[in-house]
């Protein structure tokens, strides 16, 4: 490839990462596009089954209600496949994704040619099973903690999420791009203000300091203590 792969996928769950070889195969079959911020590259509902992946920049993986109301299910970065499902499924577009970095670069295939590749390149059916896998327990996970959980215990397990996205093994942790009030409350499943407010009270507490969209975890085991106290 064009870039060192591991270079590419710094910082990524590895657990989503197209291995090199796999992500090689596609850029072969593929057509490489470049992206800019606020591009949207797959519209919720829509019949196109295109197939991305993801080589620079990233990618925002969002709903929207009949009333207009986005649920951001999650960013994805370097590494990863974007619309795979539509393609296997022949079915509308499930969820919209949008470019949230300048200079995106992404590899594109047909959702044809996607079958193709599926079946054609030992070991890509056996890696995709085991994604969807993954996905169908995550989203079982998420939905029981919409369904369960107070919104102070979701928000924390959220920055718990995000922070460990950029973990260097120690007890504090620096967020330095925090998602807005009203991004993390898409996330979560509620509104800005119930955000800003448990934001406030964990400041207090003095386990989370914010200063701008830096958010500094003074202690993760303290987060982490306070979150099993809400959840037991």
């Amino acid at each position: 490839m064009s870039s060192d792969w591991d270079s590419l996928v710094n910082g990524v769950d590895r657990e989503e990462v197209l291995p090199e070889h796999l992500a090689q195969a596609f850029m072969d079959r593929a057509v490489r596009i470049h992206a800019r911020k606020g591009q949207l590259l797959i519209a919720q509902g829509s019949d196109a089954d295109d197939v991305y992946l993801i080589m620079r920049g990233k990618l925002q993986i969002s709903l929207f209600s009949a009333n207009g109301r986005e649920t951001i299910l999650r960013d994805m970065g370097p590494g990863r496949l974007v619309g795979e499902m539509s393609a296997i499924s022949d079915m509308p577009r499930s969820a919209s994704a949008t470019v949230v970095e300048d200079g995106g670069l992404f590899g594109l295939m047909s959702g044809s040619g996607f079958r193709s590749f599926l079946h054609d390149v030992p070991g890509m059916g056996y890696w995709m099973a085991v994604q969807l896998a993954s996905r169908v327990r995550n989203l079982t996970e998420k939905a029981s903690d919409l369904a369960t959980l107070p919104v102070s215990a979701r928000l924390q397990n959220e920055l718990l999420r995000i922070a460990m996205a950029q973990d260097d093994g120690g007890d504090r942790a620096i967020i330095s791009a925090l998602p807005t009030h009203a991004d993390l409350a898409a996330r979560i499943g509620t509104h800005r203000e119930a955000v800003t407010r448990e934001l406030r009270l964990l400041a207090q507490e003095g386990i989370v300091a914010q200063s701008g969209r830096t958010l500094t975890i003074t202690s993760i085991p303290r987060l982490r203590a306070t979150l099993k106290r809400l959840t037991q």
